[in-house]
C-alpha cells in the first residue's frame, strides 16, 4: 500500500519546514537544519530546492519576498498544520519508544481474539496434519486415473511441496 502523500514527512521534509516557521532563503534553511541537528542532518541544494518547489506547487509553503536573487519563504496555514501534525506524529513514536524501554523490551501477553476472525497455527505437528500427507497407499501413482501433475513425484509432493522432516528456513 503505497503511502498517503505528506502523511509522513522525511527527515530533510521535516526540518525544511521546521526551519520555515519564520522567513527564510534557502541557504538560510540550510545552515539553519546544520545548526538545529548539530551537523547531525545536511539537507544539499538539489534536495532541497526541490522540496521548495514541491511545497510552493502544494501551497504548503508561500514565497514572501525577493532579495538579491534570494526567494524568502515561509510557511502557509496548511505547511504550519502538516508540520504540526507531524510532530505529533513524532512524539507518539517517541512515547512508544520510552515506554517499551521502560520494560525492559518486554511485553504483556496480548489480549484473547475473542472475535473469532483470528488464524491459529500450532506450533508442534498434530493429527490432523499429519492426516493432510497422503499415505503411501492413498498417493497417486503413474498407473492410476489420476496422473501426476507438472513438478509432482510419484510421493505425492510437488517439487517444491513441504513434508515431515523437512526444514524450512526462517
Amino acid at each position: 500500500m503505497a503511502r498517503e502523500q505528506l502523511k509522513t514527512l522525511t527527515e530533510p521534509m521535516y526540518y525544511v519546514l521546521l526551519s520555515l516557521i519564520k522567513e527564510n532563503h534557502g541557504y538560510g534553511i540550510m545552515q539553519m537544519i546544520r545548526e538545529l541537528t548539530e551537523e547531525r542532518v545536511t539537507v544539499g541544494a538539489g534536495t532541497l530546492y526541490t522540496l521548495l518547489g514541491r511545497f510552493e506547487k502544494e501551497e504548503i509553503i508561500v514565497q514572501v519576498a525577493e532579495e538579491n536573487r534570494r526567494k524568502i519563504y515561509k510557511l502557509s496555514e496548511k505547511g504550519e498544520n502538516i508540520l504540526k501534525e507531524e510532530l505529533e506524529r513524532l512524539n507518539k513514536m517517541v512515547c512508544d519508544g520510552q515506554k517499551f524501554m521502560e520494560a525492559d523490551g518486554q511485553r504483556p501477553e496480548p489480549p484473547e481474539d475473542k472475535t473469532g476472525n483470528g488464524i491459529s497455527i500450532p506450533i508442534s505437528e498434530t493429527d490432523h496434519q499429519q492426516e493432510s500427507i497422503p499415505s503411501s497407499e492413498e498417493q497417486p501413482s503413474k498407473d492410476s486415473k489420476n496422473p501426476l501433475r507438472d513438478g509432482e513425484t510419484e510421493n505425492g509432493f510437488g517439487s517444491g511441496g513441504f513434508r515431515k522432516g523437512v526444514l524450512i528456513p526462517t
